[in-house]
């Protein structure tokens, strides 16, 4: 129930943030007499550029804010249009220390980066200086900012603001997820698996199943069963991941 009501409150600040935009510059534009040609054709111009950039800026500054934070991030992008999950960035720490730190970093690059768009067509609607017709970038990109700064949860996966606040609440979710960056991290800096601390992938809190991080948890126990030699679990998790990577992840 509060998930629902979150994402409405999400969709009515989306509403009223781009009514207002939408309001002040038909008025502007009365005021001024603005013509279709340019100045109409240039706001659906920039609506479309907002459209086309929101998803995209998004994960560029989970990207930086994740390099910054010390972390390995990589950038992937597969369409401009946000509506096909169209980009995405992997990160692993580079360090084990500081992980909870590092991915809280990570986690407001996305949002802030949105906000910096969002900033600059709130501008361009109220300093002379600026062009009007700039102010449509805002608009997708409140979108974006709003879904993730609330804590919501999604099918395709938690907000920003969801992973946030299970950090700072220390939830299970968290806790299995620091752990699977811990030993990602003591991968990436050239540590046998069979020598990472066994904690860090046993006596975890349970979580739901189609959780990410306890599908990683799965390949690296198999992963880590396989180097310690012992082949009945190692096949026992191996036959566990293979079945949740092809039910949840596609």
């Amino acid at each position: 129930m509060k998930n629902l009501a979150l994402k409405i409150i999400s969709c009515i600040l989306w509403v009223l943030c781009t009514a207002a935009i939408i309001g002040y510059f038909a008025y502007i534009a009365t005021v001024n007499s603005f013509k279709f040609i340019p100045d109409g054709l240039l706001f659906i111009v920039f609506t479309l550029i907002s459209l086309l950039t929101a998803s995209g800026v998004h994960e560029f500054g989970h990207f930086v804010f994740g390099l910054f934070s010390g972390m390995r991030a990589k950038l992937t992008i597969r369409s401009l249009l946000p509506s096909l999950r169209s980009s995405s960035v992997e990160i692993i720490p580079k360090k084990e220390d500081k992980t909870k730190s590092r991915l809280t970093v990570t986690s407001l690059g996305g949002i802030f980066f949105n906000f910096l768009f969002i900033a600059l067509g709130f501008v361009a609607l109220f300093v002379p200086q600026v062009p009007i017709w700039i102010s449509p970038i805002a608009v997708f990109h409140l979108s974006l900012f709003f879904d993730n700064a609330l804590p919501i949860a999604y099918k395709a996966g938690k907000s920003d603001g969801l992973v946030i606040s299970g950090l700072i609440k220390n939830t299970p979710e968290s806790r299995v997820m620091l752990a699977v960056l811990k030993v990602q991290a003591h991968i990436l800096a050239g540590k046998p698996i069979a020598e990472v601390d066994k904690t860090y992938l046993f006596g975890l809190p349970q979580i739901a199943e189609d959780d990410p991080a306890f599908i990683s948890l799965c390949e690296l126990r198999a992963k880590y069963s396989e180097a310690v030699g012992d082949t009945q679990n190692a096949a026992v998790y191996r036959a566990r991941f293979e079945e949740l990577k092809k039910e949840y992840l596609g």
